[in-house]
């Protein structure tokens, strides 16, 4: 069956952000009004919320597109207050403007460029599974990691530095996603019974960051996002992202990823 024609993105309107001291001038980006979306497509649609560093200024947009997997995945990692380390200290997600420098775990630091963030409402259609959190225990992957219980959305993705990643992958580590570790005990999937706002971060690269004192990826789409998107799609996607010209520029992967299913293959 062929794909459909996706319409262009609706308007994209300013969303208000407190201003910090600290921050640079911003505006609003608002490209021509876009044609009004075929009925097929806006069956089930999310509100995708984002910011981003653009010449020096901070720029911020809504728009309204199918809800996609691929698309959600880019905004659905950290859960409203987890605390991301940046050189001022740990700053809840929320709070994080672009510009900020994280902290990354390599010792580097890198400059925060993008951030999403949508609403996950409990019962709400979507395309793709239902939505889930994973509450992470106190400690649950060593000493104060997190210090104490902390959920993450779908989309994050940790560092894993067990000895079974070197034997099987020969790097000395790999990203998992955190849903595929759920076991009722460590980390304890979860529904959440309000909606829910949760964000996804893009830095100067794809880099390894602290949160909740655990390891996490910022967003990187990946190599099966391009394949795996049609053309039509792969633009709307990429309008989420108006500081990048290309999927290409997101850069590589700083990390080996470890998909959820082959984990039984490498923990078996």
């Amino acid at each position: 069956m062929s794909s459909p024609t996706l319409p262009p993105l609706p308007e994209m309107t300013s969303r208000p952000v407190s201003e910090p001291a600290w921050t640079v001038t911003r505006k609003v980006s608002r490209p021509p009004v876009a044609a009004r979306p075929k009925p097929s497509m806006s069956r089930i649609t999310r509100r995708f919320e984002s910011e981003w560093l653009e010449d020096g200024q901070v720029m911020s947009s809504v728009a309204v597109a199918p809800a996609l997997p691929a698309f959600e995945a880019a905004f659905n990692a950290f859960t409203h207050g987890v605390l991301i380390q940046t050189t001022f200290g740990p700053i809840a997600v929320e709070d994080l403007e672009p510009g900020m420098e994280l902290e990354c775990a390599n010792g580097r630091r890198s400059r925060l460029l993008w951030k999403g963030a949508i609403t996950l409402v409990p019962g709400a259609p979507t395309l793709g599974d239902d939505h889930r959190l994973y509450r992470v225990m106190p400690d649950a992957f060593g000493l104060g990691r997190p210090a104490q219980d902390q959920s993450f959305g779908p989309g994050a993705r940790r560092l894993d530095r067990d000895p079974k990643i070197r034997a099987a992958l020969g790097t000395d580590a790999a990203l998992v996603p955190i849903s595929a570790m759920a076991d009722g005990n460590a980390v304890i999937e979860v529904t959440p019974v309000s909606p829910t706002r949760v964000y996804h971060l893009a830095l100067e690269g794809h880099e390894t960051i602290f949160a909740a004192g655990l390891e996490v990826e910022s967003f990187h789409p990946g190599p099966e996002t391009p394949i795996s998107l049609p053309e039509e799609m792969l633009q709307m996607f990429m309008r989420f992202f108006p500081h990048l010209a290309h999927v290409r520029d997101f850069g590589r992967l700083a990390q080996a990823r470890v998909a959820a299913d082959e984990l039984d293959t490498l923990y078996g």
